[in-house]
Formats: C-alpha cells, sequence, structure tokens
C-alpha cells in the first residue's frame, strides 16, 4: 500500500470496526490478541498498515470482505437526522452509521458499473415549507412530478429507490427508528429499522425520513424540532394518504359516523394505520376533535396499544439492488466473486439464486 492507501485504509478499518460494533481492545480479543489495541489505533490513523494475512484475519473479524478496505475514497453522508430514544447507545448509533455508509457505497459502485446515473433531482427544492398548507401541497406536488395520482403506493422502497433515494432497511434496536441524510455527493440516503414493526409504520416512518431531506423548511421551523418532527408526519400523512382519495371513499362532507370496516379498507389498500387515518380524518375536518378521542378509545380498549384489525398485504423490500446484481451478473458485467462482494454474502448464495435460461 502506498501512504495515502494506508490513510484509506485507516479510515475504512475505523468504520468497519464501529460498523462491528466492537471497541479496540474487543478487536483486539476477537484476533485472539495477535494484534494489541496500540496497533490497531496506528493502524486506524494510517501510521502502521498490516501483512495482508492479517488483513484476512482483520476483515473475518468484522465480518467484512477484504477488498472492503481497499475501495478508494470513503463517503460522506453529510449531516444525519437520527429519530432515536436517548437510550439508544452511542456504539450502536455509529453501527447503524457505518452499515449504512458501507450499503450506498456498494451501491453507488454497483450503479457505476452497470452504467446507472445515481443523480437525484428533488422536486420541492424551490418549494419553501413554512405552514401545514404548504406541507400538503408539497405532498401533493411529489405524487403529480412522480406520476403517482391520488391511489395506493404498493412500494414505497420502490418508487424512492427507481427516483435516486437509497432506502436501506435493517433490524435493530428498539431504540430507533430511522435516520435520513444528504450524502456530499447529494444522494438522499433513508435508513428504516422493521424489527417489531407492522409494515404500516414501516411505510410511514420512510415518508416520515424522506421528508427531512426534501422539504425545504423554513428557518422558524427548522429552529424548533418539535414543530419539523410534526410537519415531517403531516407530509407523511398527506403524501400516503391524499385528501382526494379520502373523499372519493368516504364522502366529502364531514361524518358523525364511521363504521370500522371503512378504515380498515383504507388501510389494506393504502398501507397506512387506522389510528393514522382517524388521526388524518381529525387533520382535515372530516371528523371532530371530540369523536377522534372516542376512536382512539375505543381503539386502546379493544385491540391494545399497538394491535388493530387489517392489514396491508404488501411487503417492503430493497429490490431494486438485487435486480441490479442479477442484471451485471447476466451480462458478464461482475464475475460470482464480485456480486458476493458487492451484495455482501458468499459466493455460494449468490449461485443458488442464480438462475435463468438460455
Amino acid at each position: 500500500m502506498t501512504s495515502l492507501d494506508s490513510k484509506v485504509f485507516g479510515t475504512r478499518l475505523r468504520n468497519a470496526r464501529k460498523m462491528a460494533g466492537l471497541s479496540l481492545q474487543q478487536l483486539s480479543d476477537s484476533l485472539s490478541r495477535e494484534v494489541t489495541k496500540q496497533a490497531l489505533s496506528k493502524y486506524e490513523k494510517g501510521l502502521m498498515k498490516p501483512n495482508s494475512n492479517l488483513l484476512f484475519k482483520i476483515a473475518k473479524a468484522l465480518f467484512v470482505k477484504p477488498d472492503y478496505f481497499l475501495q478508494p475514497g470513503i463517503l460522506d453522508l453529510g449531516e444525519i437526522s437520527f429519530r432515536k430514544k436517548v437510550s439508544l447507545p452511542k456504539g450502536v448509533e455509529d453501527a447503524i452509521v457505518e452499515r449504512a455508509r458501507d450499503y450506498v457505497e456498494r451501491y453507488l459502485e454497483l450503479e457505476d458499473l452497470i452504467g446507472r446515473s445515481h443523480q437525484f433531482e428533488n422536486p420541492l427544492v424551490d418549494t419553501l415549507i413554512d405552514t401545514k398548507a404548504d406541507v400538503k401541497k408539497a405532498a401533493h406536488n411529489l405524487r403529480q412530478v412522480w406520476k403517482l395520482g391520488n391511489g395506493p403506493i404498493s412500494s414505497i422502497v420502490e418508487v424512492l429507490e427507481l427516483r435516486g433515494i437509497k432506502v436501506q432497511l435493517i433490524r435493530d434496536s428498539d431504540d430507533f427508528d430511522g435516520f435520513a441524510a444528504y450524502s456530499m455527493n447529494q444522494i438522499p440516503v433513508v435508513v428504516v429499522n422493521t424489527a417489531d414493526r407492522f409494515v404500516e409504520r414501516v411505510r410511514f416512518t420512510i415518508i416520515h425520513e424522506l421528508a427531512h431531506i426534501i422539504l425545504n423548511l423554513s428557518d422558524s421551523i427548522k429552529a424548533d424540532n418539535k414543530l419539523t418532527e410534526q410537519y415531517c408526519h403531516y407530509f407523511s400523512s398527506c403524501f400516503l394518504l391524499p385528501e382526494e382519495a379520502i373523499y372519493e371513499r368516504l364522502g366529502a362532507g364531514k361524518r358523525s359516523y364511521i363504521v370500522i370496516r371503512e378504515l380498515i379498507h383504507l388501510k389494506e389498500q393504502f398501507g397506512i394505520s387506522i389510528r393514522a387515518i382517524v388521526h388524518r380524518l381529525r387533520t382535515i375536518g372530516v371528523i371532530s376533535d371530540t369523536y377522534y378521542r372516542r376512536w382512539m378509545i375505543y381503539m386502546s380498549k379493544t385491540y391494545g396499544s399497538k394491535k388493530e384489525p387489517g392489514a396491508f398485504n404488501g411487503q417492503e423490500l430493497s429490490v431494486v439492488f438485487n435486480m441490479m446484481i442479477d442484471r451485471a451478473l447476466s451480462e458478464g458485467i461482475i464475475s460470482f466473486s464480485k456480486a458476493a462482494s458487492l451484495a455482501n454474502t458468499t459466493i455460494e448464495a449468490i449461485r443458488t439464486n442464480y438462475q435463468g435460461v438460455k
């Protein structure tokens, strides 16, 4: 390695260690103390470099491919908007961020290999958000620009990925919901925790996190974290369940009584929870505050704090990345070994899922 390579290696070693949730001492211990904590620290600072044999052992201990350390450049995720509880340990937070960085780096490398552009154009960049009416308009405009109409969206992840937004779904600590970031090369990144969460909540969180990076919030709103969260929350509701769709199904007038089957139908179609639907109905004036509270009490007493009837039958999966892997393999752009490296899996797993007709 050159001295520059040593510096890049050091940064990648630190990132991989954080991704694995290990301290320098814990990494040393996992290597049977073949390399000391002090030596590992010097590696990370770019002052020393391991031999090839030790490099393979470090990669194995950190659950990454050896060529992870040899990739040029480090993706800068920029400012990260984290939604988490204060009880989330710093080490877990760092691991989540580094896993996202690694995923997006592999994603961008794969796009470069197949010649797919990863530019993103924000349709809302010139729309200043100062009121909830602005949020509603922004959600409507985004649907129109993306040609989604006012109907249900079967896969939120696919819609975002096809428009250049990198979405990573992970299973992690319950203290973490998601985060959003704009990388320094203007790549939008959304990371959402799916552990023990119904798909309706996952979908809502994805759009909530997206709102953090595409809404042009006024300075007064950005200065108020609570208000910012409210506006992002409202954007998610407006985007997932447009007013026009509600009026078409429930009528445009005020309702004093609603059958739960009507709400289940909306949930199953639009992939948004009944509690979120009822809140939306109150917001647009279809039901009163009093009737809204009665619904919340009913839901809590009947189904508990989280459960509710009905289910959205769709799934939220990151499929575009896997499709690009298959395409690159089919066209002979990459080998099985490279595919395994990009997918961060084994060659055997790639071969098992690689089937076609010649």
